[in-house]
């Protein structure tokens, strides 16, 4: 009997693991040597956290913002698109929405923005304008 139960756990949370794993993590390292390729990045912090620095080539939509699901699903489906935030929290709630409406190509910046300056790459302070 505990055996069974035992093994019933570990199914659940291989199972839960395993969907978790649909999402592709980036390191800094990998999303250093890909610059170049055909790819949308995706910065989900607010736009005050975008001013303050963000990837070069990164489009701000703000996770906090009325209009944010409506705009994220507008992104093309077929498109390569790599999201970050500050830490992996927003990037990843936003890859699970984008998986959950039919987008494939969804991978998330490791450790976020804080581990892109931590590994010693640059950050953009160009202020975003509409």
């Amino acid at each position: 009997m505990i055996r069974t139960a035992l093994l019933s756990l570990i199914f659940i949370f291989s199972c839960e693991f395993r969907s978790s794993s649909e999402i592709n993590l980036v390191s800094a390292a990998d999303l250093v040597e890909v610059q170049g390729a055909n790819f949308i990045l995706i910065d989900v912090r607010t736009r005050d956290e975008y001013d303050l620095g963000h990837i070069t080539n990164a489009i701000n939509f703000d996770f906090y913002s009325e209009t944010f699901q409506d705009s994220i699903l507008a992104l093309p489906k077929n498109e390569n698109i790599i999201l970050y935030c500050r830490t992996n929290n927003r990037s990843t709630k936003t890859a699970n929405i984008l998986k959950e409406n039919g987008f494939d190509n969804i991978s998330v910046i490791e450790g976020g923005i804080t581990e892109w300056v931590r590994n010693g790459n640059d950050i953009d302070y160009t202020t975003y304008s509409d």
